[in-house]
């Protein structure tokens, strides 16, 4: 997966002040390139803002404002999603920026380490610096916009790990869905009624003959990490077919795990994925729930 990691600072309260930017670009989870800027905001200076980034008026003067800089910015960006720790705050920068000035509006997607963190990671804080030293790094300008972007790129990397740096693998496990500029935020996504009565009947079974037998037959399987060949919900129609339960996510009828190749080869290692651990701890707590490797789960069909 490639990615943008995108940090900025402000001149004060307002969203489109930004006095500097930093962006680093990372292809399967390795940094390749960088950009940096200073911008002049063309407004004030709080002083609270200067004592965090350092940044004072005299520093930009010189330096081109946001409006001057868009094109550059955006084809360093493309088509890549971006990311950022605590996404919110970055991605409403960029867009007040570009509403006040009146460019042409982005529509990149976007994901936020600070969300993720909090997800997969137990920390009593998922500040920047707090996840940096969960995995042993640390930052030597910190409210630098440049060596931001770069941490927040490094901490996305050791997120996606385990799921072979794609995005799509926390999202179908946690059930999230992807931000995007100018329509939605990066979160969880909440169902309605409505739609979860449609996933029923997409996954209803297809005959209506089942073996006993079969060991997924009246009971609830649940999948994790990308599944080599197979979409997700074709998995899932495969276990309805056989008679069992599709469960999108760990339930407390859940018997069996599905897990990816690329996840199986995590089992026991710093890198194993948040999902297998939770199963690992339901079976030290006396749960019947089975691991099974995708290959295992193949060999049942």
């Amino acid at each position: 997966m490639n990615y943008i990691a995108l940090d900025f600072e402000t001149a004060n309260n307002r969203g489109d002040s930004i006095c500097s930017i930093g962006m680093s670009r990372f292809v399967d989870g390795k940094e390749v390139e960088r950009y940096y800027n200073l911008i002049n905001p063309v407004q004030s200076f709080s002083s609270s803002n200067i004592s965090v980034h350092g940044i004072y008026p005299e520093d930009v003067r010189g330096a081109q404002r946001f409006d001057q800089l868009y094109s550059e910015i955006r084809s360093f960006i493309g088509d890549d999603p971006l990311v950022a720790h605590f996404a919110p705050f970055d991605m409403n920068c960029l867009q007040k920026t570009i509403e006040t000035y009146r460019l042409p509006q982005m529509e990149n997607e976007y994901f936020c380490t600070c969300a993720m963190a909090k997800r997969l990671l137990d920390l009593r804080s998922n500040s920047l610096v707090s996840v940096l030293d969960y995995y042993g790094l640390s930052i030597d300008h910190h409210h630098h916009a440049l060596d931001d972007a770069s941490a927040c790129g490094t901490i996305a990397s050791k997120l996606l790990r385990p799921y072979d740096f794609e995005i799509d693998g926390f999202l179908q496990e946690h059930n999230y869905r992807m931000g995007k500029l100018f329509s939605h935020r990066f979160g969880p996504i909440h169902s309605t009624a409505k739609s979860k009565s449609k996933n029923t009947t997409e996954l209803k079974a297809r005959t209506t003959e089942f073996d006993p037998a079969h060991p997924f037959y009246k009971k609830h399987v649940c999948f994790t990490g990308r599944l080599k060949g197979m979409k997700r919900n074709d998995a899932a129609q495969i276990v309805v077919d056989a008679g069992g339960h599709f469960d999108s996510q760990l339930t407390y009828e859940t018997t069996y795990v599905v897990v990816s190749n690329s996840d199986w080869q995590k089992i026991g290692t710093p890198s194993e994925s948040r999902k297998i651990q939770q199963v690992r701890e339901l079976q030290g707590n006396g749960r019947n729930i089975h691991i099974l490797s995708e290959n295992d789960f193949r060999m049942l069909f």
